[in-house]
């Protein structure tokens, strides 16, 4: 199992959850449900998420530190101010947002499958290695940290 930690990248693990979400919303049943809801519900989704995505990169940036996920040995700063004081993960929140608003606009229940693989390998494959670095390298600030904020909200 170690030999998969880190190994996609989360952009390409979105988009392969984004197929195999649209491959079954077209294989299974719509939802009626689904279909009733406004339009305006999965856009709202995408701007939040983009928005929280963002804000996760912009306070990155300004701490000068990697928004490269795969490039652990880069991480300088531990980033806790912004977005980061209400979630851990924003970037994998924001992409989390935009999966769930593809199944809402594919009026597809079955294709929240997919959002719910995406958390759990990204908390398996990428986020507990991740929180297993940060410990190593900020073995005060991080656990504190880690008990202040949650992984995702």
């Amino acid at each position: 199992m170690d030999s998969l930690k880190l190994k996609i990248p989360p952009l390409v693990l979105v988009v392969i959850t984004l197929v195999m979400m649209k491959a079954i919303s077209t294989l299974l049943p719509t939802s009626p449900t689904l279909a009733n809801l406004p339009l305006l519900l999965p856009i709202v989704l995408v701007g939040i998420g983009g928005a929280v995505m963002v804000a996760g990169v912009f306070e990155f940036r300004r701490k000068k530190t990697t928004v490269n996920p795969m490039l652990k040995t880069a991480s300088s700063a531990l980033v806790s101010g912004g977005v980061y004081r209400f979630t851990r993960n924003p970037m994998y929140l924001g992409m989390l947002c935009i999966l769930m608003a593809a199944a809402l606009l594919w009026n597809s229940v079955y294709a929240l499958l997919g959002c719910v693989f995406f958390v759990l390998y990204m908390n398996a494959f990428q986020i507990l290695p991740e929180e297993d670095y940060l410990t190593e390298l900020f073995p005060d600030s991080y656990p504190a940290y880690k008990a202040r904020v949650r992984r995702w909200l």
